[in-house]
């Protein structure tokens, strides 16, 4: 299921990719926690594109990228699935909302974080990823932006806003369920 943002030319998938979705679209799921409604995990950038790619040809849309390496390219006017860019995925998160974290100013009620390097707190329980879309939803209705696994840009990481081929860094967002609360807001 997806969202539209209001009033932006997009829409983002209300949870994390399943690794069910990941499975039946890609054959494979590559994530050391197994679990179907568990997101996929142990995914490179290049992994995300091609998944981009893959899910929208499964649903008989133009792919938006040429390629699926780190030198591809944006296919101007494409209509299928792609990476969100930092600033939007931003936005998206704050739900039209002004809170700390993707839904609430209580990192508990929407996001899944652990201890951090240093142990101590958090919410995730038997020390892995946890099922999408168990928390509270931010304004938008999207769960999970919060925590849980990192959630990959289409920025270049040393210059935002630009998708750029062969950037040497892609940025990601929205914190883990291994690292502490501060990498979630």
């Amino acid at each position: 299921n997806t969202t539209r943002i209001p009033n932006r030319p997009y829409a983002m998938s209300q949870t994390q990719v399943t690794q069910a979705l990941y499975r039946a679209v890609m054959g494979k799921n590559p994530s050391d926690f197994k679990g179907d409604n568990l997101p996929v995990e142990k995914v490179s950038w290049e992994d995300g594109i091609a998944f981009c790619n893959a899910l929208s040809e499964k649903l008989g849309l133009i792919p938006v990228y040429r390629g699926t390496n780190n030198d591809c390219q944006l296919i101007e006017g494409a209509n299928g699935f792609r990476l969100p860019f930092e600033a939007e995925w931003e936005l998206a998160a704050k739900g039209g909302q002004n809170f700390r974290f993707a839904g609430s100013d209580n990192l508990d009620e929407v996001g899944w974080y652990g201890g951090g390097p240093f142990g101590g707190g958090g919410t995730v329980k038997n020390n892995s990823t946890q099922s999408v879309g168990q928390l509270k939803a931010n304004g938008y209705g999207l769960h999970d932006m919060s925590g849980n696994v990192w959630e990959w840009c289409a920025d270049d990481y040393s210059n935002p806003g630009q998708h750029r081929p062969g950037a040497s860094r892609r940025a990601f967002r929205g914190g883990s369920w291994y690292r502490g609360a501060d990498d979630c807001g």
